[in-house]
């Protein structure tokens, strides 16, 4: 009897698992049931090697910038160090914040508002004393700096590129001989899940991430 409940719970477990590999894998299903977070496939693959940070930085007519964020009042963060901005992962409320800041300040005309994405490894996160009984070299960050919206004076979107981490993902992808090769080969094909198709990525300037840089000078608020 023992035997057989235990060969049950075996088969019922792997059973579930692989109800959610195949609903994972033809996008049937994934999202039904809140329970489904459990046994999809891609429970964490969400998360990056990068933290991020963004700063809006506004061009006046004279060629100035001026930083928009943190705002001279403050700013809101409700989880850690990171501020309201920082959490607009799709830039869907930047341009309404900017728009924000720039109407409650005094300042010369302003002809465009940039969103600049900050990136750089997590590894850099340690505490001192944590980096020295891992690494031999000195602790020194790497940011890496990638304009991804750019708004008029209004807070309308004019240009939208893709995070930084989507860029090197695609550009590792497109540069990878293996798969260059087999697209030269390869067929067409049904894809299942439209969502997941690959583009190559968009408005990313030579020299953005030829290694560390600084924030852009600003003027002031």
């Amino acid at each position: 009897m023992k035997r057989s409940v235990a060969v049950a719970i075996i088969v019922g477990y792997l059973g579930v698992l692989g109800m959610g590999i195949v609903s994972h894998t033809l996008s049937f299903g994934n999202a039904s049931h809140p329970a489904m977070f459990y046994v999809v496939w891609d429970m964490f693959c969400g998360w990056s090697g990068y933290e991020s940070r963004q700063h809006l930085v506004a061009e006046g007519i004279s060629g100035n910038h001026y930083l928009l964020t943190p705002a001279p009042w403050g700013e809101f963060r409700p989880y850690g160090p990171a501020s309201r901005t920082d959490y607009d992962n799709y830039a869907v409320h930047s341009g309404r914040i900017a728009r924000n800041v720039l109407r409650h300040t005094k300042h010369e005309p302003i002809v465009r508002v940039y969103l600049i994405e900050e990136s750089w490894s997590k590894r850099y996160n340690m505490p001192d004393y944590i980096w020295k009984m891992q690494f031999e070299e000195e602790k020194k960050k790497n940011s890496y700096f990638n304009t991804r919206v750019v708004y008029n004076e209004q807070g309308q979107q004019l240009q939208w590129n893709d995070t930084f981490t989507s860029i090197v993902y695609n550009r590792d992808l497109m540069a990878d001989p293996r798969l260059a090769r087999y697209r030269r080969v390869s067929q067409p094909h049904f894809v299942v899940s439209p969502s997941q198709l690959i583009t190559p990525a968009s408005g990313v300037q030579s020299g953005e991430f030829d290694g560390a840089v600084t924030i852009p000078t600003v003027s002031g608020n």
